[in-house]
């Protein structure tokens, strides 16, 4: 059987110290940034959406974990599943275990292309997706490994939808009200006052054109991909670092990593002056600098991706039908970005453990100055437990400058209790 390759981004990196897997699901066309041959065409897009609210909408509670948009609904007639939304997506996705437990039928897919690598998958043809409020029927996943996942941040992610839906509705995020609303492409008519953005597609995928500042140089206007799958605010592509000296122009970064499907990637971190969104200036965003050409987070001659860090200070409309995003900013607006002052990446401890476990330090940060080793298992925070306090929380708390934390440590057979207090890095 001919390979295909496909691709879709969810570059879903969750933090600075220790970023959460990226993810490429299946959806031909190989964008020109990938590698490998492209595919010869694409499947057809046959999914048919129904709102089935009284309303004539559907408006579904979302729970914004780490900045990624997550939210209930079923496969045919399955159990409740952890679903999210990413535009960063040319297609839906599934978990391949899930996939296999709701006895789905798995044909041979090809070739899936993330932030890491490249990995082997599957597809799922003619399921139904039932979300409150509406259905997707008619339409096909891409299988790929997912449960890493929930190793980084202590939630499952069953299914991604992207293109499909996002193409057959107008849908509004409103991250302060935590609340997605599906509304019909016909009769959308916006009134509102926010600044309304042209997009261009390559690829399923919705691209903008904004203004990036580096310190002590004049604007770049440049495209950039639209990701709610990042939980970012931008990353830059490496063409783009390479090509623009962005590591000449930044005074200070730091180490990065994330683990992406095909295989780990290490970044750098620091501050770009100002993203410019439509006139909108963005100040100081913690930016990740793409060092490595592994893996593809935006199409080739584009200069990368605006993420869920950015996304998430305003309300985000996606009307794919007339081409445009409109956003309309909220309280967050002003907010201060901030990177992780501890200096720990972590992830879920091992089954049974109760734990969360260090995965990796940051160079001279303070969790490297309190003594603090990788594969550390972390049981307690200022007396709490650490798993019930959870990785998104523990995230920002660590952003908090000047914070001293107490951390209950089991190493092997000791225990120990050490105190680290956050401190800026860039």
């Amino acid at each position: 059987m001919p390979t295909t390759h496909h691709t879709l981004m969810l570059t879903a990196l969750l933090a600075v110290t220790a970023a959460a897997p990226a993810a490429t699901p299946p959806a031909p066309p190989l964008p020109a940034s990938a590698p490998g041959p492209r595919a010869a065409t694409a499947p057809p897009d046959t999914a048919r959406l129904s709102l089935t609210s009284p309303s004539g909408s559907a408006s579904i509670p979302i729970d914004p974990r780490g900045n990624i948009l997550y939210f209930r609904g079923r496969i045919n007639d399955s159990d409740s599943l952890w679903m999210v939304l990413d535009s960063g997506a040319s297609n839906n996705a599934i978990d391949a275990g899930v996939a296999r437990s709701l006895g789905l039928e798995i044909a041979q897919g090809g070739v899936a292309h993330g932030a890491g690598g490249t990995v082997e998958t599957g597809s799922v043809r003619d399921v139904t997706i039932r979300l409150p409020g509406a259905t997707l029927a008619g339409t096909s996943l891409g299988t790929l490994p997912l449960e890493a996942f929930r190793r980084q941040t202590g939630r499952a992610m069953d299914v991604i939808l992207g293109h499909p839906l996002l193409s057959r509705s107008v849908v509004r995020v409103d991250y302060a009200a935590r609340t997605l609303e599906i509304l019909p492409a016909d009769t959308f008519h916006y009134s509102g006052r926010g600044a309304v953005i042209p997009l261009t597609f390559q690829d399923r995928l919705p691209y903008i054109t904004a203004r990036v500042t580096l310190p002590g140089r004049g604007p770049l206007e440049r495209r950039f991909v639209i990701d709610l799958g990042s939980a970012q605010a931008l990353i830059l592509s490496a063409p783009f670092v390479r090509d623009e000296r962005v590591l000449e122009a930044l005074p200070r970064t730091i180490q990065g990593r994330g683990r992406g499907v095909g295989g780990q990637t290490q970044t750098l971190v620091g501050r770009v002056t100002c993203l410019e969104i439509a006139g909108m200036r963005i100040d100081q965003p913690i930016t990740v600098l793409r060092v490595s050409d592994q893996g593809v987070i935006s199409a080739r001659g584009t200069a990368g991706n605006i993420g869920g860090e950015i996304l998430r200070r305003f309300t985000v409309i996606f009307d794919y039908r007339r081409k445009r995003m409109i956003l309309e900013p909220n309280q967050r607006l002003g907010e201060a970005f901030e990177a992780d002052m501890g200096g720990l990446g972590l992830r879920m401890g091992p089954e049974g453990s109760n734990a969360l476990q260090v995965d990796w330090i940051q160079p001279g940060s303070p969790a490297t100055e309190a003594g603090m080793q990788p594969e550390d298992l972390i049981e307690r925070i200022d007396g709490r437990s650490a798993i019930e306090v959870g990785i998104p929380a523990l995230r920002e708390m660590f952003r908090r400058e000047g914070e001293t934390h107490r951390l209950g440590i089991r190493r092997g057979d000791a225990t120990m209790e050490v105190s680290l207090t956050n401190r800026r890095m860039i």
